[in-house]
């Protein structure tokens, strides 16, 4: 996970901690030429609590906090020149701007939501997986839309993946839960009541729970063994359609059922073309030249 996105997160963080925190997200690019003792000036705080802060996120202290956040600075460009992912077009754009800036918009998203992960969370979720009887996935409208693909995916490949559409057959799915499941729930705000109506009977029921969710304090994270964090740059009313966030899901689930897959890559790929071929209805003469 970068140290952006850590900084965002403010998970652990001290009252001083965080406003550290928040002053080099407003500052960035003239933080990284202060010296410690400025930014403790700058901050109200102190050196030797600036120096905790850079090692709670993983680094060996100020000076590599500097090196690698202006490294990181020029690599994710914070750009002025990113697609609006809320409006990526106007009534005045031609068909040819639209398209142009929509795979902007798809490249710059699969960027971002790269950079939230983290990979040892991915190997946890994997390892949950291959122990769990059963894999239910939670999620509302659009989130659906992404936890469907997913599913498809990993029952061709002879994973048993549950999944409802209706909020009351999701809470029945809940209730019916066991410690030998995993629950998969996909929400951007974290925030939707009958969302966490259900991880509370998750819990009870002792279910292991990934929340796949945006950036920040939310409730489902609160509930959640493990958090993977989508790309939250979306506002949750005012936009033409949820582009980024679909492009975020639809992401990461595809990057959990790669990594599954490849636990056992010849295993999985032999099911999945069995699979395909017992359901393909097309006529035969045309498999047959396929297969040529």
């Amino acid at each position: 996970m970068n140290i952006r996105t850590q900084l965002e997160l403010e998970e652990h963080f001290t009252d001083s901690e965080k406003e550290i925190a928040r002053y080099i997200l407003a500052h960035g690019k003239e933080v990284v030429k202060d010296s410690i003792s400025i930014l403790a000036e700058k901050t109200y705080t102190s050196p030797a609590t600036i120096v905790r802060l850079t090692k709670k996120i993983g680094l060996k202290g100020y000076n590599d906090f500097r090196i690698r956040y202006s490294a990181e600075l020029e690599k994710l460009a914070i750009q002025e020149n990113e697609i609006d992912v809320n409006f990526p077009f106007t009534k005045e754009d031609s068909y040819e701007n639209i398209m142009n800036n929509l795979t902007t918009l798809s490249n710059q998203t699969l960027e971002h939501t790269q950079a939230l992960l983290d990979e040892k969370d991915l190997r946890k979720i994997v390892a949950l997986m291959k122990k769990a009887r059963v894999i239910d996935l939670y999620g509302t409208e659009n989130s659906l839309l992404a936890a469907a693909l997913f599913q498809n995916k990993m029952t061709r490949i002879g994973k048993n993946v549950d999944m409802r559409s209706l909020d009351g057959s999701q809470t029945f799915l809940a209730s019916a839960s066991a410690p030998d499941h995993l629950a998969i729930v996909i929400s951007y705000s974290g925030e939707t009541e009958t969302v966490i109506r259900w991880v509370q009977i998750l819990k009870r029921k002792h279910t292991p729970l990934v929340a796949i969710t945006s950036l920040g304090d939310n409730q489902l994270s609160r509930y959640a063994d493990i958090i993977l964090r989508i790309d939250t740059r979306e506002k949750l009313f005012n936009k033409i359609a949820p582009f980024s966030s679909i492009i975020s899901f639809e992401y990461i689930l595809s990057v959990i059922y790669s990594f599954y897959f490849q636990e056992d890559y010849e295993g999985h790929l032999e099911r999945k073309i069995s699979f395909d071929q017992m359901s393909d209805k097309r006529p035969a003469h045309l498999l047959k030249d396929e297969n040529d």
